[in-house]
């Protein structure tokens, strides 16, 4: 059960979220961001009350100025082009915003919930790392645009360390109260980030492919813990040091959870 939490640890999760995340590209590199977050109002007032006595959240979690820095730090050329706040079932609110970009290969994402994960640096690696995780590289040849997605390709298996197999800071997530305990908390909970071209996709090597729309990840995380006995025999086929590519193929069958990557290539016209 520790990859469980190990892949929520990865992806920076925050149990009260429900956020969808859609970027648009054209042929010739510009293109949008679509980003819908969602928060559990009850589930954050509760979480951050007992935190700040007194000083939980009241409205909307993201203001113009906070989504204009956003953009800011998305990359070159990214600017906030419209927002609402919106309202979902069950006391989930939020935001939808609406981002333009001008290139896609300067901009910079994050692998998790939010887009607005990248540093905004001007001196950029020629590979993705951890505070870039995300690159895009968009070149054109005729009609055809060919766009590479890398990811960083991070080790989610630890080595065990001073001959311990398990952190003691780890949950028991065995133990079905402590189960129940993040059912509950993650109730609701899910993520998607997807790709869609402004054309018809000629080839790729992507494992989620609809039409013009790849997924890159899919997460729900109420499907992903009802199945206890298949994590439990993914568990088994794990071995330490493991990166996220190698741990890949056995989520195929796991519902609730997809993962695309570390390297991507999309050809479209």
């Amino acid at each position: 059960m520790r990859i469980l939490a190990l892949l929520l640890s990865t992806l920076s999760l925050t149990a009260c979220l429900n956020s969808t995340t859609l970027v648009k590209v054209k042929p010739d590199g510009s293109g949008t961001v679509e980003q819908t977050t969602l928060v559990n109002m009850a589930s954050a007032k509760g979480l951050m009350g007992a935190q700040s006595q007194g000083n939980a959240p009241t409205g909307p979690m993201m203001s113009k100025e906070e989504l204009e820095r956003t953009a800011a730090s998305m990359g070159e050329g990214v600017r906030l082009v419209s927002s609402e706040p919106i309202k979902g079932d069950a006391g989930w609110e939020g935001v939808k915003a609406t981002f333009s970009f001008d290139d896609i290969n300067k901009i910079q994402v994050s692998e998790g919930p939010s887009m607005g994960g990248g540093t905004g640096s001007k001196t950029r690696s020629s590979e993705p790392t951890s505070s870039d995780p995300v690159r895009f590289t968009l070149t054109r040849s005729g009609g055809t645009s060919t766009l590479s997605i890398n990811f960083i390709d991070p080790t989610i298996v630890d080595k065990p360390t001073g001959g311990s197999r398990q952190p003691s800071e780890m949950p028991d997530l065995t133990n079905p109260m402590i189960m129940n305990m993040i059912k509950s908390m993650f109730n609701g909970f899910k993520v998607n980030i997807a790709l869609e071209v402004a054309g018809t996709i000629v080839k790729t090597n992507a494992d989620y492919v609809s039409g013009p729309r790849i997924t890159l990840l899919e997460m729900d995380v109420a499907s992903l813990l009802a199945d206890e006995a298949k994590l439990k025999a993914l568990q088994g086929k794990l071995g330490p040091g493991m990166s996220l590519s190698e741990v890949k193929p056995y989520l195929k069958d796991i519902k609730g959870i997809k993962i695309d990557g570390p390297s991507i290539t999309v050809e479209f016209r």
